[in-house]
């Protein structure tokens, strides 16, 4: 069977819409049995949400005064999101592209596309409060999520290390008294299946709580790979992840461990020769590429690519009450990855770049906190520290030339932090907020990168340094409530993120990055009308921003950008004008620039970009979702469009066509059915309806002489999921 093949997955899709909405639309709609649909489902028609991104407990969202996107339990499952990258279409300023298992995430333009040891991000991934520094490990499926928190701007006081973009909050629900228990089957296109069981409940009454939960995801290649060589495709998957929790309770004083495993296997990276250079012209090897013309097919001469990784940690949260107003919080994780990788770099059936890569890394992290809050002072203050062990195996077999670039590298992070948040209610409308986070980061690099050829091998450097970085973050925020409930708000605050070492290099080493971030907003709620409307203005003046480019073989060069500058606004709606209706729409306009930078076009050219976009910055972005509820006597159908545009992004500093994606929008669709009670809920969808074929990220072979690769992304899926509620 062709996997490419679509048909019976739409056939059986619709046949089964159509049968369901069918009887369910000819069961008798009675009256009472319409009130009791309509009871289980939100009396107020604007969402209530809670977060805990302030680490002030819980706290509603439009009280926050910054720019914050929460994603509950219900909206996760009514979108189908899977991930944190299918978070990017509803989110304001969040643009996500893969390089292989990595995630490169960007929020308002910064980010990073540093994927390697002795790099870290820009945009940090928080799990039950942990920091995860692996970017291997941000695209993870969710499992038994309770919510997602995405806050965009420099998080430095509170979250500190690298928060320079934004950070993502993954919260995971908690057991309670309340027993639950649910599977669900999910197939799909491509063979696409998805198995997930969790259960949850009191262990002992009122005091002891667990949960458990298993996911276990398989699909077929999304591309077919033409060259008859060893592997059928590639974005395919085979994982397993798990989850379980503890968490006793007594009184005030709470104690929750948690644990986390998950396997990966995939066959990934996915990337296709344009057939041009750089600069857009033919690549001195075009002809000789043969590359089929289907987007999703390809021709790679490695036979077995792919990548394995496990991710497994453990955490230890306590909260103790030292008084009324007083509490500790400690939060001691442990986590640890064991990854490998091999892929056809250059994407093509020439034998020209194969790159093999075994990584081990090891973190344990530790976070005290106190929380005070009396009369009109609120203060969180607390200590932290990372240690991060991370070795890494890496192996470039620049074949054309026969030779091959071996590293040998270990790096040791230590992370040490301070920091305070205190709010004064001024009056009872008008708060002042100031923040400051001390940090303090050392990484002991060690690296030798070896030549091998059929002569022999030999040592190109040896690398043992030893660099520390240290920086001041502080926060500032006025802001008012009116006498309707409106929120207005002030927020300065500057992000820090360490300097590193790029391990391809003898002179790799590159210093900090900063960020001064100004923002203005209003969030605003009319409840009687269902109506929730936010919007922010923002600048920021970026310094000594971290870059790479490709100026050789198999060998990425990060160095640091003078300066650049960063200005928009984005606005999120959200209107429910009654239990039947729900619209949503989000816009961003995005100008960030580089102000001063000369870029390194060869080792010894460089271009002026001054004025050129940021990578993963395209200047408008919207987001429009419709969703209809209706009753009918057996439970509720709902359906839901969502459409998500972007205008062009660049990938390079370069702004080449050829290293961009040009504007391009994706329809989504959802049909689903709850039953009365909630016991089981059916649902049938459709995404990038449109089959739209876009590229998030490129990679640059000047000296290889292959050109410009494009990753390549899903095309149009179909899929069914049936969920039961066993309790």
């Amino acid at each position: 069977m062709n996997i490419r093949s679509h048909g019976y997955q739409l056939t059986f899709l619709l046949l089964g819409g159509l049968l369901l909405s069918g009887e369910l639309l000819a069961a008798e709609n009675t009256a009472a049995n319409t009130a009791k649909r309509q009871s289980s489902r939100s009396t107020s028609p604007v969402q209530e949400i809670v977060v805990t991104a302030t680490k002030e407990g819980e706290v509603d969202p439009q009280q926050i005064p910054y720019a914050i996107s929460v994603f509950d339990r219900e909206s996760i499952k009514n979108t189908g999101t899977d991930n944190i990258e299918d978070l990017e279409l509803q989110t304001p300023g969040l643009n996500v592209s893969r390089n292989g298992q990595a995630a490169r995430l960007y929020i308002r333009g910064i980010g990073t596309n540093l994927d390697f040891i002795g790099a870290d991000p820009s945009v940090t991934v928080h799990v039950d409060g942990v920091y995860e520094s692996r970017p291997t490990t941000a695209l993870e499926q969710f499992l038994d999520v309770a919510r997602v928190e995405v806050l965009r701007g420099p998080q430095g006081t509170l979250y500190g290390r690298n928060s320079t973009g934004g950070t993502i909050n993954i919260i995971t629900r908690l057991p309670d008294n309340e027993s639950r228990a649910q599977a669900s089957m999910e197939i799909g296109s491509y063979r696409y299946a998805n198995v997930t069981a969790s259960a949850s409940g009191a262990l002992i009454s009122d005091t002891l709580y667990g949960g458990l939960a298993v996911m276990k995801t398989n699909h077929d290649p999304y591309v077919d790979n033409k060259s008859g060589n060893g592997v059928d495709g590639l974005l395919d998957d085979d994982s397993l992840n798990s989850r379980a929790t503890l968490r006793w309770k007594d009184s005030d004083r709470e104690a929750i461990l948690r644990l986390d495993y998950a396997e990966t296997d995939r066959a990934t990276g996915a990337y296709k020769p344009t057939g041009k250079s750089t600069t857009g012209s033919p690549s001195p090897l075009a002809n000789q590429l043969d590359q089929p013309e289907g987007f999703h097919e390809i021709a790679i001469s490695f036979q077995d690519p792919g990548v394995e990784q496990i991710n497994a940690g453990a955490a230890v949260e306590v909260r103790i009450p030292l008084s009324d107003s007083l509490s500790l919080t400690s939060l001691t994780a442990y986590r640890k990855i064991d990854y490998r990788t091999a892929e056809d770099t250059d994407g093509s059936r020439l034998d020209v770049l194969v790159t093999e890569i075994d990584d081990q890394q090891y973190q344990w992290s530790e976070e005290l906190r106190l929380n005070y809050q009396k009369d009109r002072l609120g203060l969180v203050g607390g200590l932290y520290y990372l240690q991060e062990h991370h070795e890494s195996d890496a192996r470039v077999n620049i074949n054309l030339a026969g030779i091959a670039s071996v590293f040998d590298v270990e790096n040791d992070t230590t992370a040490q932090a301070a920091f305070f948040n205190g709010t004064l209610a001024v009056t009872d409308q008008l708060n002042l907020s100031a923040g400051l986070r001390y940090s303090r980061e050392e990484k002991d690099f060690a690296d030798v990168r070896q030549t091998a050829s059929g002569t022999g091998t030999a040592t190109v450097f040896d690398i043992d340094d030893t660099e520390t970085w240290d920086s001041w973050s502080p926060k500032f925020s006025l802001d008012y409530t009116t006498e309707s409930g409106s929120l207005l708000y002030g927020t300065v605050s500057r992000g820090f993120k360490s300097g590193g070492y790029n391990f391809t290099l003898a002179d790799g080493k590159y210093d900090p990055e900063y960020v001064t971030a100004y923002e203005l907003g209003l969030k605003k709620q009319w409840p009687d009308a269902g109506l929730r409307s936010n919007l922010v203005l923002f600048y920021y003046d970026y310094d000594d921003l971290q870059v790479s480019d490709f100026t050789e073989v198999g060998a990425p060069r990060i160095s640091n950008a003078a300066e650049a500058s960063i200005r928009g606004f984005e606005v999120e709606n959200r209107w429910v004008p009654s239990l039947d209706w729900l619209f949503e729409l989000n816009f961003a306009f995005l100008s960030a620039e580089y102000d001063d930078y000369e870029a390194p076009r060869t080792p010894t050219q460089r271009v002026d970009v001054s004025g050129n976009a940021l990578n993963a910055a395209p200047r408008r972005k919207l987001y429009l979702a419709a969703q209809y509820f209706q009753d009918i006597s057996r439970g509720t159908l709902s359906y839901r469009l969502e459409y998500g545009w972007q205008t062009r992004q660049y990938f390079t500093a370069f702004n080449e066509e050829v290293s961009s994606q040009p504007t391009y929008g994706l329809f989504n669709a959802r049909l689903s059915f709850r039953s009365v009670g909630d016991q089981w809920e059916v649902q049938f969808y459709g995404e990038n309806l449109g089959d739209k074929e876009y590229s998030t990220s490129s990679r640059e072979f000047t000296a290889t002489t292959v050109g410009v690769t494009r990753d390549i992304n899903p095309p149009r899926t179909f899929g069914a999921t049936l969920i039961y509620h066993i309790l």
